[in-house]
């Protein structure tokens, strides 16, 4: 039986953009580091382009799938968390490396920062197969009184998407704002 894909279902179907395209532009940037070969350099600037793009895209896509979803279990809140938190500052460096890249070769400092960043997306991509596959956060169909799972939100391509897009992305950052933050009161405060 086919049906459409739901607004939630765009996350998944997107994040392998940025996972192959930023860890290429960091091998690229390496491979210019250590051989000098500039047609390496303009491939690393625009893999740098597409997926810094691919990963705002990602991300703006799992900011409105966290709206879409069931979270009620502890354990998938604090994964979504870190998930989130996690991604958004790997997006932020991917973002800050391309605009560095727009203009200027790669350093050793920005390669390793960029390395080092694709090792923490392999934990945050980790977490979020995690939230699917061990603790069901945005299976369809779930048990209705299941602690995880959808609430089926509007068909991707229907007119009510876009609009549901934005709102859910913006009301899933405030969401990972205030939890994020709630975590670090709470640590503080202990």
């Amino acid at each position: 039986m086919k049906r459409a894909m739901l607004l939630h279902e765009l996350h998944p179907a997107v994040v392998h953009m940025p996972l192959a395209l930023l860890p290429t532009a960091a091998v690229a940037d390496l491979i210019v580091m250590r051989t000098g070969d500039r047609a390496w350099e303009k491939v690393g600037r625009r893999l740098w382009m597409a997926g810094a793009a691919s990963a705002v895209f990602a991300g703006v896509s799992g900011l409105a799938a966290s709206q879409e979803v069931r979270l009620e279990s502890p354990r998938a809140r604090d994964m979504t968390v870190l998930h989130g938190v996690g991604n958004a500052f790997i997006t932020l460096g991917a973002l800050g490396i391309m605009a560095w890249r727009q203009a200027k070769s790669p350093t050793a400092v920005t390669t390793a920062l960029a390395l080092g960043a694709c090792a923490f997306a392999l934990y945050t991509a980790s977490l979020g197969g995690k939230m699917v596959y061990e603790e069901g956060v945005g299976i369809n169909p779930m048990p209705e009184d299941a602690p995880q799972g959808t609430l089926k939100g509007p068909l991707l391509l229907s007119p009510r998407a876009p609009v549901a897009l934005v709102k859910d992305a913006g009301r899933g950052a405030a969401w990972l704002v205030g939890r994020a933050r709630a975590a670090l009161t709470a640590r503080a405060g202990a």
